[in-house]
């Protein structure tokens, strides 16, 4: 009986965690990929995910058993009428074209929220049928749910999405669809048949055992008079908001300090998904006791490389973070499987699991970003966890004066924290480094502290925070801005006179502070490297060139409009406002080239204002959106490709800026051009003398594609270094329909 109760919640929970990365790929070539598209449909799942729950509460606890049983048969079967899941183009034109995040909702709704919907409604449900047959404990069977996720969101982007176009996607979720149904109707018959009414609810409330609380086999501690269940309540959703946060805080740092590595954010959520199997598993190896240690030992590690700021070797302190958010995940829901109610409230207490989670979602992502300027809701999610310890420990003293003395004794120590790294960071001597070891010993006292975690979490958020605030070099920093599209730094470099722009930890500009160079575009922009080839040479320099109109995926700080000569045109595209404000105010190319030429910046998704815009409008067409983590795959598509041939004067020049540490676009590009039937040629600019580093050359790589031999002749001319770019036979063409980041992976 329980293997197909568990068969149906893993099923349901795959096809749940399928349902978003599907739905997404079929928007953003539509809508582009802004981060507000993605905010909106996380958001957006998130509400379906709790209207479901609110629904599964509301179904579990007015209905009686058979009633819920015909009700939610119905409701799965009306999902037919709505799939193959599809994205119909006109409509969704039409939907967001006045009102674009309503028209986004809307869309999100109509196209995959009666599936997702349901879908999320099978696991309180289930839960509780179960428990209608007998079954005490139902709560064991959440780890197959979240088996089933851990394996949708692993699969998804290692199997599914390099094997299939998206077309073949959807009809594949159908099927399998299809197939939850069936086992669906199974788990509902059998419930249906063996079901004498009523059981839960004459079910008595347990009785009291706080004695044996240290027990990990017995599921309930107090149940709290029916008046008095708020504070439990509060509880329940702080457990399941601290995991989400840190779920969020931990995935930004790691993929924005420490590694911008391509599918990394996968890692984090199945580390997380993951603590909810091992959590609420029915037999539980590891003690509770040795969770605690563990997580007192990761927080400690992990405040050790905050504030040393270590980010290598990658793996490694990547594996730190990861182990805390493990850890620490696991001790917060291993604290909510110890709290879950009796049977009869299963669906509420499910129902606010899934209000905490929201509420660290939308922390993290809307709230933070507007509060802090770094990613400070980080160690104050560690701190959180590490709290959860309260509801392991069996000889914990939990009256309110411990606690407020605890909280006290932890401030304290913190502030001293934060004094003494003020200390350190006026003197470069080996004060700096007694005062690392002494915050490392401070920690590790903690840890071994085990009766007091409140003290604990609280003295460990004030050391991080101490320490991501004031161990960077003073005065280094001019500028910092954080918002949905990430964090920016501006920096000055007063040895070498340059200043730096820095997009989490890539390098998006650098310019000389030197006024006599600091019209020449450093980085991998410079005179002598690709960027130079096609759109040089210099104002400056000798030149009999016509004006040109060149266009620019990605404004940077405007390094490309050093190349602006009298009475050219050049438009920047560019996602994030704040770009603007920074090359305008913090560096110098954009004003410097206003005084010779026009310079444009539109702001918005790329491809989606030259979709809207004119034809045949750039003599040249530079893309330089692929050197992050994020690649934008709608931006390098057969569709994309079109877009800008559309936009591109007969003969016109498209430029790629394909330099990433870990993802080989040249193939990619070689497989567009023979698709469409244009030339292409490649550089590799990646050996810099020294001495051209020093003055602040990058090594890069650049595609340039054409339907013109006689341009692409003109620039190999200029550096015959420029060879030809040939498709290997196995590349496939990327489309809208279909794109394999894995497969292009170094």
């Amino acid at each position: 009986m329980i293997l197909r109760f568990a068969t149906t919640l893993f099923v349901s929970a795959m096809l749940l965690f399928t349902c978003q990365p599907l739905v997404a790929r079929m928007i953003v070539p539509l809508l582009g990929g802004a981060p507000a598209t993605w905010i909106v449909c996380s958001l957006v799942f998130q509400a379906l995910l709790l209207a479901g729950y609110g629904y599964a509460h509301f179904l579990g606890t007015r209905f009686r058993v058979r009633v819920q049983i015909v009700l939610q048969l119905a409701l799965v079967l009306s999902v037919f009428l709505v799939m193959p899941v599809t994205v119909d183009e006109a409509l969704a034109e039409r939907l967001t074209h006045a009102h674009p995040t309503l028209g986004l909702i809307v869309l999100i709704v109509r196209t995959v929220g009666l599936p997702f919907f349901v879908l999320s409604t099978t696991s309180p449900l289930l839960q509780r049928w179960f428990a209608e047959l007998g079954e005490t404990d139902p709560y064991h069977l959440y780890a197959a749910s979240n088996a089933g996720s851990m394996l949708a969101l692993l699969g998804y982007p290692f199997v599914v999405e390099p094997l299939l176009p998206v077309g073949a996607q959807s009809k594949a979720l159908h099927a399998a669809y299809a197939a939850y149904t069936i086992l669906l109707v199974v788990c509902a018959t059998s419930t249906f048949r063996k079901h004498s009414p009523p059981r839960i609810e004459a079910t008595p409330a347990p009785p009291a055992v706080r004695a044996a609380a240290h027990d990990s086999e017995r599921p309930f501690l107090v149940e709290p008079p029916a008046g008095k269940r708020w504070p439990q309540r509060l509880v329940w959703i702080a457990l399941a908001f601290a995991p989400s946060s840190l779920l969020l805080g931990a995935t930004e740092y790691i993929t924005t300090d420490i590694a911008s590595i391509p599918l990394l954010w996968v890692v984090p959520l199945a580390a997380y998904l993951a603590s909810f199997i091992v959590a609420f598993g029915k037999k539980q190896p590891v003690a509770e006791a040795t969770w605690s240690r563990l997580l007192g030992l990761a927080a400690a590690l992990t405040a050790a490389l905050m504030i040393n700021q270590q980010t290598r070797p990658t793996w490694i302190v990547a594996g730190v973070h990861l182990f805390l958010l493990f850890v620490g995940s696991v001790v917060c829901h291993r604290a909510l499987a110890r709290l879950r109610p009796p049977v009869a409230r299963l669906t509420e207490f499910y129902l606010l699991l899934s209000v905490g989670g929201v509420l660290g979602g939308l922390f993290n992502g809307l709230v933070a970003p507007t509060l802090f300027d770094d990613v400070v809701e980080y160690p104050l999610a560690v701190g959180l966890v590490c709290v959860g310890r309260v509801i392991l420990d069996p000889d914990r003293d939990a009256t309110s004066t411990t606690m407020r003395r605890d909280v006290i004794f932890g401030g304290v120590l913190g502030l001293f924290a934060l004094a003494g790294v003020r200390v350190a960071h006026q003197s470069y001597t080996p004060l700096r480094v007694f005062q690392v070891i002494l915050l490392v010993a401070l920690v590790v006292a903690f840890f071994w502290a085990r009766a007091k975690p409140m003290r604990f979490a609280v003295a460990l958020v004030g050391i991080v925070l101490a320490g991501m605030r004031n161990m960077s070099p003073p005065g280094q920093v001019i500028f910092a801005d954080r918002s949905f599209f990430g964090i920016l730094k501006v920096r000055d470099d007063t040895s070498k006179s340059m200043r730096t722009l820095v997009y989490g930890r890539i390098v998006h500009g650098i310019q000389s502070t030197d006024p006599r160079k600091r019209g020449v575009p450093l980085s991998y922009f410079h005179p002598t490297g690709p960027a130079g080839d096609v759109l040089g040479p210099l104002p400056n320099q000798l030149s009999f060139r016509e004006a040109r109109h060149v266009g620019v995926i990605g404004l940077g700080i405007g390094s490309l409009a050093a190349y602006a000569r009298n009475g050219d045109e050049y438009t920047f595209f560019e996602l994030n406002p704040t770009m603007e404000t920074v090359a305008r105010d913090y560096f110098t190319y954009i004003p410097d080239a206003e005084q010779r030429a026009k310079v444009n910046i539109e702001i918005g998704d790329a491809r989606l204002r030259l979709r809207a815009g004119p034809a045949g409008r750039f003599d040249v067409l530079v893309l330089d959106a692929f050197s992050s983590d994020a690649i934008p795959t709608h931006l390098v598509t057969r569709e994309a490709l079109a877009v800008y041939r559309r936009a591109l004067k007969p003969n016109g020049t498209l430029l790629a800026h394909v330099s990433n540490q870990h993802v080989d676009l040249k193939p990619v590009f070689a497989a567009l051009a023979r698709d469409a039937g244009m030339i292409a040629r490649d550089r590799r600019d990646e050996d810099v003398a020294p001495e051209m580093k020093e003055a602040g050359k990058s090594g890069s790589v650049w595609v340039v594609l054409s339907e013109s031999a006689e341009e692409l002749m003109r620039v190999a001319m200029t550096q015959p270094e420029w060879t030809p770019l040939v498709a290997t036979p196995g590349q496939k063409v990327w489309t809208d329909d279909f794109a394999n980041v894995l497969g292009a992976l170094r």
